[in-house]
């Protein structure tokens, strides 16, 4: 398993403690992005091997994150969620494990008419996902910076033509980035940057491979 993490002191415990309850987990890293916090100091004190992703970014540190571990499936865990419980870890991990599918993809729980809009008719960008490691480790560096990755993860395994499987994990959300700024609007704009990086990944990554 894999969980980047950039200040998350104040829920990266829970989601380390929850997430080495589940059996198919037999090995668990944190990779700190250079938080300015004690986010290393708890997840170590849960129980997960941290090591350093610098400061580059989500993608560059679940990059990193793979090259730690030689899991032949990895399990990869946003550090803020709230709500997190044992099953929703292991049917991730249970869905790529008995080869249901090639990625599997876990949505958060916005209510059942939400629910219905972002699994159906949005872009799947989430941060909680199982697949090979492999598949993480071919992406070109230039599909890894920060944001991209998800977008890009989700074009690579399209492209090969593996099926994706994606679900509610019911009862779960995340702290969301208006909670973490001080001020609201930062963190409003930090969300739109964020989706708008995603977004563009998708014609990006394109684009590379007809260049």
């Amino acid at each position: 398993m894999i969980i980047p993490a950039y200040n998350e002191s104040a829920t990266v415990g829970e989601v380390v403690d929850v997430a080495l309850r589940v059996a198919l987990i037999d090995d668990l890293v944190v990779v700190d992005d250079g938080s300015d916090d004690d986010t290393a100091e708890v997840a170590t004190a849960h129980g997960a091997r941290v090591v350093s992703g610098g400061h580059r970014g989500k993608g560059e540190s679940l990059v990193a994150g793979a090259r730690a571990s030689d899991a032949e499936i990895v399990v990869l865990l946003d550090a803020d969620l709230i709500g997190l419980r044992t099953d929703h870890v292991d049917k991730l991990a249970r869905t790529v494990a008995d080869e249901d599918a090639a990625m599997a993809l876990g949505l958060f729980d916005r209510g059942p008419w939400l629910n219905w809009v972002f699994l159906r008719l949005l872009p799947r960008l989430t941060g909680e996902r199982a697949l090979r490691r492999e598949v993480l480790l071919s992406l070109d560096p230039a599909d890894t910076r920060g944001y991209r990755i998800e977008a890009a993860l989700n074009s690579c395994v399209a492209e090969r033509g593996g099926v994706v499987r994606a679900f509610i994990l019911d009862g779960m959300s995340q702290r969301t980035k208006e909670q973490k700024e001080s001020v609201a609007l930062v963190g409003f704009a930090r969300k739109v940057a964020m989706l708008s990086v995603a977004g563009w990944e998708y014609v990006a990554y394109r684009l590379r491979r007809l260049g």
